[in-house]
């Protein structure tokens, strides 16, 4: 059975089924620490990632053969922004992946106009919060499916402190490097949910799958594939929790001191930002257009060691800017080159990250050691 869920406001021209459920009974009733049951699979937070979209649309499509597959899970979908969608366009106004905070939420900038995310926020934390009051009502699980421009390959993206997300993203690390796939995970240092401001953090778990590289407003057979396969082995992850199997049986052999190989995302310098970055300056005339290019050593090379003093950023000029290890000696760089950071309200620049790990039962990292190349348990690129 397919069940519409509608919202309150839905300020929008065209008219766009909200979300869809593939369960007839309704939402849990009561919170339950032990198992998660209603999860929403988010496609389209950024209009112009087609990826999510066309997921969710094959999971809309095979109702009853999800429903036999994950019987204990009541699992829905979710168009994260219909009209940026239908624009093709990362957002209208501003990114709505920044939206989530309580200032933007619950208070609002006093005497400007809200904008058509600001509003889809307040609607979407309706739906599946809310986010700042304990309720019952509160969706166990948001999946939001993005892509990127940039070489990341799989990238499973968690917040620190969330053991369940932490031994599940270990789970699909370790199925999906069965299949050959390329893939990461990247943990946020934002263990309260209250402070971060992307969509998963309305439910009481967040999970970002995040492929690449895939243009954007371009469907590649091969992102979808890869999506999908890192969505589904997180679904197994948590039908098997809900049985009562033990989906880490085999992750302990793979990690047997306990401690899972990451990247660690720097501190974010910027409000309303997950994570830290190395920012360009813009354009007096565009703030949405790089006064530097990033150089072209960098270019498709996400997940790399750089150090200071290695070649960073092109000036119009020619010259060359070279990194001068703010954010440590040596660092990972990520989204390099990403199109979606073009834009001023998605936060400018190069993502940065250490190679750490993270503790397999707690989900915190581990000592906060970072990781030795040397060590055979740490290396998964």
């Amino acid at each position: 059975m397919i069940r519409t869920c509608l919202l309150l406001y839905l300020p929008l021209v065209f008219a766009f089924p909200t979300a869809v459920s593939w369960k007839a009974s309704p939402p849990n009733s009561s919170i339950n620490v032990n198992k998660i049951e209603s999860i929403v699979v988010v496609g389209g937070t950024h209009g112009n990632e087609y990826t999510g979209v066309w997921c969710i649309k094959e999971l809309d499509a095979k109702p009853e053969l999800v429903g036999k597959q994950y019987p204990s899970l009541q699992i829905s979908t979710l168009m994260g922004n219909p009209e940026a969608h239908l624009a093709n366009r990362r957002f209208i106004d501003t990114d709505l992946n920044r939206e989530f905070t309580h200032a933007k939420l619950m208070v609002g900038e006093e005497g400007l106009p809200l904008t058509v995310e600001s509003l889809r926020a307040r609607e979407i934390e309706k739906l599946l919060g809310p986010k700042f009051v304990e309720s019952p009502d509160t969706t166990d699980l948001v999946v939001d499916l993005h892509t990127t421009t940039t070489n990341m390959g799989i990238t499973l993206i968690i917040p620190e402190g969330d053991a369940l997300m932490a031994q599940a993203a270990a789970y699909v690390l370790h199925k999906c490097s069965q299949t050959k796939e390329r893939i990461s995970i990247l943990m946020h240092a934002i263990p309260d949910r209250h402070h971060r401001p992307n969509v998963g953090s309305t439910a009481r778990h967040g999970f970002t799958i995040e492929v690449g590289p895939v243009p954007q407003g371009v469907l590649r057979h091969d992102a979808v594939e890869k999506t999908r396969k890192a969505m589904h082995f997180l679904f197994d992850f948590l039908e098997q929790r809900n049985a009562g199997k033990d989906p880490l049986k085999d992750i302990s052999q793979v990690f047997p001191s306990g401690r899972v190989p990451c990247y660690r995302s720097a501190k974010a310098q910027r409000p309303g930002e997950i994570s830290g970055k190395i920012p360009w300056p813009c354009t007096e005339d565009n703030p949405n257009f790089p006064l530097f290019m990033v150089h072209k050593s960098l270019q498709d090379r996400d997940f790399h060691l750089i150090k200071t003093g290695d070649p960073l950023f092109v000036t119009i000029e020619g010259d060359t800017i070279y990194y001068e290890g703010s954010h440590g000696d040596q660092v990972y760089l990520i989204f390099i080159n990403e199109g979606g950071y073009y834009y001023e309200s998605s936060g400018t620049g190069i993502g940065v990250a250490v190679k750490t790990e993270y503790d397999l039962l707690q989900g915190y990292f581990a000592d906060e050691t970072v990781c030795d190349n040397s060590d055979p348990e740490c290396n998964f690129e």
